[in-house]
């Protein structure tokens, strides 16, 4: 019974509920129909004349809107309407990720080269050198491990010595990566101006705690400079009183910086000159301002007048009497071959004859006494002075030679008894040193000679330079005994045969 009951009010639910569903939907129906549209009147308005016009119809409206617009409302819609119908957004460019550009290319090291040079700046004087410096030209080799005197291979004789650096003394960077950090660089010439020209450049490895040997001096080793030996060193009058040993001078190497050079070759100009100036002046005690050379006033005495030694202490060695004497008894020979510069103007030919005849005489005794003793071996004040009273004597030649041979003397002394040059007044010293600085410093300017360097230009224009690095030049400097017919010496290697450490591919050649 009571299911039934519950049964019947479910549907009597669900027929109300149908029934309020069918009213709805005929009442929104019986909405959406428009109610139809009375006839309107016209209405009409007076005008100014008394005339009558009918109004304008207002628009219609939609129900449940305003009829007024406001201002702001107005001009969004004018400009609205202004724009396209549809805005695109702004789209965001995507983010590239940036790429790294590739570094650029180092250059080569023949175009490094063009660039610097490490240059070989003397000690002076030679005796205030570092004693632990292993660079030096001249003088006899002091090397690493077990090298050995080199030999020309078209002769058998040994070659000359001409220098020898220290590659743990070149300046970072300076060797360009290529040349070797440790052990020794040496070069060895054939200076017998024999057949060829043999040269020999070593590399003797050494490393921490490496023993450096001495290299005895072959007793076959010829004299530098073989029959011009007598036009090569001062104290010479034949061939056979020249040396087989060049002077010693030991060397800093400086790295420096060159300007870019509009041709090849060495770069001349102020810039570079300057560059050499500072080299000079830099790192250990150099002779600042250079003084000028020796010249005859310097032995005029304080009246100007007389004719006297520049220093107490001249000559102070046998050596010193043989380079004055030798170079008289060349004036003499000189003077005997022509009339030109006539010493003794007021003679006539025989008796002129006659005198250069005697000064030559007795030039040669004293060179003949001065090489039967020591050479370096100190002479006594009575010594000394007769032989500048004899020079007095003689003057109208003496004074065409003294300067230079006085020059020669301090600059032989100064680097074959460096114990003896300690003694020497420091302002007579520093009047040899321009012959050994990198750059002078004149009432004109700055001067600066291509210097001896490596890995640098080379002077002139050479074909090698393209493929080639400048390994070493060596220009002409009688004062290291560099005799080398006023121009200079020229060693190349590839950049592969010098990282590889083949030094028996380099190739020499000369410069004009």
């Amino acid at each position: 019974m009571s299911a039934l009951v519950v049964i019947f009010a479910i549907f009597i639910v669900s027929a109300l509920g149908l029934f309020a569903l069918i009213w709805y939907w005929l009442r929104q129906r019986a909405l959406q129909e428009p109610a139809p549209r009375k006839p309107q009147t016209v209405k009409r308005k007076k005008t100014a004349d008394g005339t009558t016009e009918p109004e304008p119809e207002a628009l219609p409206q939609k129900p449940g809107r305003s009829r007024l617009i406001s201002a702001a409302t107005l001009a969004e819609a004018e400009a609205a309407h202004a724009q396209s119908a549809y805005e695109y957004p702004e789209l965001e460019e995507p983010e590239v990720p940036e790429v790294e550009a590739p570094a650029p290319a180092a250059p080569s090291p023949i175009a490094t080269a063009t660039r610097q040079a490490l240059v070989l700046r003397q000690h002076f004087p030679p005796h205030r050198a570092p004693p632990q410096g292993r660079s030096w030209l001249g003088g006899t080799p002091v090397l690493p491990g077990n090298a050995e005197w080199p030999s020309n291979p078209a002769t058998g004789k040994p070659l000359h010595f001409l220098l020898q650096l220290d590659l743990a003394e070149v300046p970072p960077d300076a060797g360009l990566g290529l040349l070797p950090p440790e052990g020794a660089l040496a070069v060895f010439l054939n200076l017998d101006w024999g057949p060829g020209e043999a040269f020999c450049v070593i590399h003797a490895q050494g490393y921490a705690g490496t023993a450096w040997q001495a290299l005895a001096v072959p007793q076959s080793l010829a004299m530098a400079y073989g029959d011009e030996a007598a036009l090569a060193w001062p104290w010479a009058l034949t061939p056979a009183q020249g040396t087989q040993i060049l002077p010693r001078w030991p060397v800093a190497l400086r790295l420096i910086a060159l300007p870019e050079n509009e041709g090849p070759g060495w770069p001349h100009g102020s810039e570079t000159a300057l560059a050499l100036l500072d080299a000079q002046n830099a790192g250990d005690k150099g002779p600042g301002d250079i003084a000028p050379a020796l010249d005859i006033f310097d032995f005029h005495g304080a009246d100007g007048q007389g004719f006297e030694p520049c220093w107490y202490g001249y000559p102070q060695d046998w050596l010193a009497v043989q380079i004055a004497a030798a170079a008289l008894v060349r004036e003499a020979d000189r003077a005997s071959r022509t009339v030109l510069h006539d010493p003794y103007p007021g003679l006539d030919e025989a008796e002129r004859a006659g005198l250069i005849k005697a000064v030559r005489e007795e030039a040669q005794a004293w060179f003949d006494h001065a090489l039967a003793n020591p050479a370096l071996a100190p002479i006594a004040p009575p010594v000394r002075k007769a032989f500048w009273d004899w020079l007095a004597t003689h003057r109208a030649l003496a004074e065409r030679v003294i300067p230079e041979a006085v020059e020669a003397a301090i600059e032989t002394t100064l680097h074959a008894s460096p114990e003896e040059a300690a003694k020497f007044p420091e302002e007579i010293t520093a009047r040899v040193a321009y012959r050994h600085a990198l750059a002078l410093r004149t009432a004109e300017g700055v001067t600066a000679p291509p210097p001896a360097r490596l890995l640098a230009p080379a002077s002139g224009a050479n074909e090698l330079a393209e493929t080639h690095l400048l390994l070493l030049e060596l220009p002409t400097n009688p004062a290291l005994g560099h005799n080398f017919g006023g121009g200079a010496l020229q060693w190349w290697i590839t950049p592969d045969d010098l990282a590889d450490r083949r030094f028996d591919a380099v190739v020499m050649t000369r410069a004009g």
